[in-house]
């Protein structure tokens, strides 16, 4: 069940006496159990009658000690288990079965809540899936677009800002949480939304201030060299290498981000190939939509064969700079003058290109 199904049986009261939280989304899981605690213990009680207990280090008979005990605070307590070891490792517990009967059965005088952190969630073992079973469990798995829109909203509101469709659609392609094996979750959000609200001097936020925030230092010289260098703009180019160069180990960080992203762009003209749109490209790259959408829109101002030519002199500046044949700000210098449309990259030994 999602986060949604809790949120309706918490409301109709009907959640049960042992809760099973796990999934993609650690924000919605620590709202779940701060509802769980909310309701079952007042605020001057929660020293005595919150008990969290360490997963990697507690066994079943302690679980269940700690659960059959009475408050005398509260009407009942909350005994929350983070990551059992059990749940996602095998483990020589040799208590699990007592406690999976154990969390079948009504309990009076606590209310038991095992948590998996995100990071665990993908290793839940043969034991761990009979506790989902056992259990009032609930997967918090990353939200739906909708959710997800919903989610910005409420708290771009809660600043006493706005932000208008096509800005939030901004924001959610620059965050990349939609991207194939993205760490970024709904904490990161969260931190970013609040960010962006105390830097917005006006009401609205715009696509500018999204991209000024939540875009990397390394990554915003990316995009504005590859703007420049399709614009055939080489003192520009330059100019930004220059300044690259004043950030202590910039350069190397800066030609790593520009290898990537030319090879966004070779992959973007080969997929663009059979009329493909841009989000299905990205989807099927696994790359951040706003990424895809700046190297696809940056790839046509060149060929293939252009861009692969680019991508050997990436690939033989790197090797060159390891093996000490080139200092790195100098390769940042003559990569910013040679890549521009219609010049011909430097002469290093160009090898063989992916693909």
């Amino acid at each position: 069940m999602s986060y949604k199904d809790f949120a309706n049986d918490h409301k109709k009261g009907i959640t049960g006496d042992t809760l099973f939280f796990y999934g993609a989304e650690d924000y919605l899981i620590s709202w779940a159990k701060d509802m769980v605690i909310n309701d079952n213990v007042p605020e001057e009680s929660r020293d005595i009658d919150v008990i969290e207990l360490d997963g990697e280090s507690v066994s079943a008979y302690d679980i269940m000690s700690e659960a059959r005990v009475y408050s005398m605070f509260s009407d009942r307590r909350v005994v929350i288990v983070n990551n059992y070891l059990p749940l996602y490792r095998k483990d020589s517990d040799m208590g699990t079965d007592e406690l999976k009967e154990f969390v079948g059965s009504p309990l009076e005088t606590s209310i038991l809540v095992f948590i998996l952190d995100a990071s665990h969630s993908g290793d839940i073992t043969s034991f761990g899936k009979k506790m989902i079973k056992a259990c009032s469990s609930y997967e918090f798995a990353r939200l739906e677009k909708a959710d997800l829109k919903a989610f910005v909203n409420k708290r771009v509101h809660a600043g006493s800002k706005m932000i208008a469709r096509r800005e939030l659609e901004h924001l959610i392609d620059v965050t990349g949480y939609y991207n194939r094996d993205s760490a970024y979750d709904l904490a990161e959000l969260d931190k970013d939304i609040s960010k962006l609200v105390k830097a917005c001097e006006g009401d609205e936020i715009t696509s500018g201030l999204i991209e000024d925030i939540l875009t990397g230092d390394s990554d915003r010289f990316v995009f504005n060299l590859v703007d420049a260098l399709t614009s055939g703009d080489r003192g520009r180019a330059l100019s930004i290498a220059e300044a690259i160069i004043r950030d202590e180990d910039g350069s190397m960080a800066v030609l790593a981000l520009l290898t990537k992203q030319f090879e966004i762009m070779y992959d973007a003209l080969e997929l663009s190939r059979d009329g493909s749109s841009i989000a299905s490209m990205a989807k099927k790259t696994g790359v951040n939509e706003f990424r895809f959408k700046r190297a696809y829109n940056a790839a046509n101002k060149y060929s293939r064969a252009r861009i692969k030519a680019i991508l050997c002199e990436l690939y033989n500046t790197d090797r060159d700079i390891k093996r000490g044949n080139i200092d790195k700000d100098t390769a940042l210098e003559l990569f910013a003058i040679s890549a521009c449309p219609g010049r011909e990259p430097s002469k290093l030994t160009q090898r063989t290109v992916r693909g």
